[in-house]
């Protein structure tokens, strides 16, 4: 799985070391670096930053972009429109939809954006929760010019997606949220933003999820998950990062299961926690959840201490070998040992789960 870019041609840059075949995104980056980005040459940096876009690795990503947002907030009166065509379709290139959105935005308080360029602000303010406003452009440019067949694809496209949403919703969409992040049901299209995040393969050892060695993988992965309308796997937005994770919660009754993971640039920062609890929180308000459960291994402190910060308790069960490396933590009001023992037997068998609790049921007196 990866996330796809297309690949421009550029002329050479300033910053460049030596000849144009030589420049690479890294000496890019270190040439770009050593000059302080300075705004005078920011045009033709874009423009060879764009040519090279394809060479970003997902490591790397968090660091150009930051250095990009920087210079977008303290340069963007002193870029040329050129220079801000190119920053729009590169940071497309890398998912940064914020950025896409910001710039797009600019551009079309000077002039109409072209018919590429206005298709991309489109994907960037659906990919930031925001499809009514990308539909209310898509009728715009379907109004202005009747003779393109596309807007009123892309439109048909993006209605599909909030029907989709919207019967999804545990959640209301981009509705749901705080100052920093919002929820909404993964989707098929968040396939580029996924992947960007999901490169490190201890996210899917830790959560147990699939490798995913094709995109066709991860949409059939994605297409089952939403066969049943007791799960709900959602995309966790930030509002100025884009895609940085997502969480997952099973309901069955009022008792639940979830898990959730982030993309390593986003760990540690009390993300996961406050999405969990959006989730949760509504998952309460509005479907009844009165317990959950979660597992983690028992050797990921940071997952446990996460879990414990949102109110959950280790309650001393482990799996069964082979995932007797595995916790369980429960959320909800004391009951028995017993009565807890059929809570989660019962809930790991309406899962289909392979993995079960070491802890016995007994037969009631």
């Amino acid at each position: 799985m990866h996330a796809s870019v297309d690949e421009h041609s550029g002329t050479g840059t300033t910053l460049q070391a030596g000849d144009a075949t030589e420049t690479t995104l890294d000496t890019l980056w270190a040439a770009a670096q050593g000059s302080g980005w300075p705004a005078r040459g920011l045009d033709s940096l874009l423009e060879e930053a764009e040519r090279l876009a394809h060479q970003l690795r997902p490591a790397d990503r968090l660091a150009w972009l930051s250095r990009l947002h920087d210079t977008w907030k303290r340069h963007h009166w002193g870029f040329s429109t050129q220079g801000k065509f190119h920053l729009l379709r590169l940071a497309a290139h890398w998912s940064d939809w914020a950025l896409v959105a910001a710039v797009g935005e600019d551009l079309s308080r000077q002039a109409p954006l072209p018919g590429h360029e206005s298709q991309l602000l489109m994907e960037a303010l659906r990919n930031q929760g925001r499809a009514e406003a990308a539909i209310a452009l898509a009728v715009s440019r379907q109004l202005a010019h009747p003779e393109e067949g596309w807007p009123h694809r892309v439109r048909e496209s993006l209605l599909r997606w909030c029907a989709l949403r919207d019967r999804l919703g545990w959640i209301d969409g981009c509705t749901w949220g705080d100052d920093e992040l919002l929820l909404e049901p993964l989707g098929h299209h968040h396939l580029p933003d996924f992947a960007w995040q999901y490169h490190d393969p201890a996210i899917a050892e830790r959560c147990c999820l699939p490798s995913f060695g094709s995109d066709q993988q991860w949409h059939c992965w994605l297409k089952d998950s939403q066969r049943f309308g007791d799960q709900w796997t959602g995309a966790v937005i930030h509002r100025e990062w884009g895609f940085i994770g997502s969480v997952s919660l099973i309901l069955h009754g009022g008792l639940g299961f979830f898990y959730y993971w982030f993309g390593p640039d986003f760990q540690g920062q009390g993300f996961g926690p406050r999405a969990v609890g959006l989730l949760l929180a509504a998952a309460q308000e509005r479907y009844g959840l009165h317990t959950c459960y979660a597992k983690v291994f028992d050797d990921n402190l940071p997952s446990r201490r996460a879990l414990e910060k949102l109110g959950f308790e280790d309650i001393g069960v482990s799996a069964i070998a082979p995932d007797d490396k595995e916790i369980f933590y429960r959320r909800g009001a004391a009951v028995e040992r017993r009565r807890m023992a059929e809570e989660l037997h019962w809930l790991m068998g309406a899962m289909a789960s392979a993995t079960r609790p070491a802890i016995l049921l007994r037969a009631h007196p």
